[in-house]
């Protein structure tokens, strides 16, 4: 079976680009409220850690969209990581 057409090597770095941005403007923001439930001596210095490292992940997460070798890969990866902080955080509200 033949597919309807065939994706250029265009849609495939815009796929990229959009899962990049936006999957991971996600996943920094979920591992930030992550981070800031941990405990610490106080709040606001969770909050802050989380933040800070926010921009970490947000850098890494680009670079393993871009590193990955077939954007199906990369797709799945973030739809991964997103369900897995997204249990975790809801699993840690309802606990708090």
């Amino acid at each position: 079976m033949k597919p309807l057409f065939k994706p250029t090597p265009a849609a495939h770095i815009t796929c990229r680009v959009l899962l990049s941005v936006i999957g991971g403007y996600v996943i920094a923001n979920l591992s930030a409220m992550l981070i800031s439930y941990l405990p610490s001596d106080n709040k606001v210095d969770g909050i802050v850690a989380g933040m800070m490292s926010s921009f970490i992940i947000y850098t890494l997460i680009v670079i393993v969209v871009f590193a990955v070798k077939s954007t199906t890969r990369a797709i799945f990866f973030i739809a991964l990581l997103v369900v897995l902080l997204s249990v975790l955080v809801m699993s840690l509200e309802k606990a708090i």
